[in-house]
């Protein structure tokens, strides 16, 4: 199976984030800077995430 073949049935972490941003913002009247404060919040926890683990986004796409 190619990478871009996983990539299409799996979300992109990005995307995720954004859903997820997008969610909380709302439960705050959709603030734009509470969306922003939630993505950036969102994408470090998401990155220290992948750094602990030691994956590499292209070891990532292949798994």
């Amino acid at each position: 199976m190619k990478s871009t073949d996983v990539r299409q049935n799996r979300p992109c972490l990005y995307e995720t984030a954004l859903c997820l941003a997008v969610a909380k913002a709302r439960q705050d009247e959709f603030r734009w800077e509470r969306f922003i404060d939630n993505l950036s919040q969102i994408c470090d926890t998401l990155a220290y995430q992948i750094a602990a683990k030691g994956i590499t986004p292209s070891k990532q796409s292949r798994s």
